[in-house]
This record gives C-alpha cells, structure tokens and sequence, in this order.
C-alpha cells in the first residue's frame, strides 16, 4: 500500500531530455582497447536509433 503512490502515469516518456545531455560528436570515434571500441560502437548506435544521430561516414566528418 506505502507504494502505490509511485505507480500514477505521468504522461509518455520522451528522449528531449536526453538530446540536451548527449550530442552527436559528428565523426568516427576510435577506442583504444577492443572493450572501448564495442562501448563506443553501442553508444553510437543507440544515439542513431534512439536520438536521431547521422551515421558518420567512413571517409571523414560527412555523413552518408
């Protein structure tokens, strides 16, 4: 019963907030170690699939 207050809806959650905090970094980010590579490459990845981020081109700076 002392929890069914933290149980109310408040509305639908949304990224807006995360868009502030996280930001697109524009380029290839190389890690150091295999570990800091499969960090960065799932980070990258959620920014483009949850945040909208452009994939970065291989090349450089531009996007495909």
């Amino acid at each position: 019963m002392s929890l069914m207050g933290c149980a109310t809806l408040k509305g639908p959650a949304t990224t807006d907030g995360l868009k502030e905090v996280f930001h697109d970094p524009g380029f290839i980010v190389q890690g150091k170690t295999r570990k800091d590579q499969q960090w960065i490459s799932e980070t990258q990845e959620t920014g483009i699939n949850v945040l909208g981020w452009k994939r970065p081109h291989p090349e450089g700076k531009t996007y495909w």
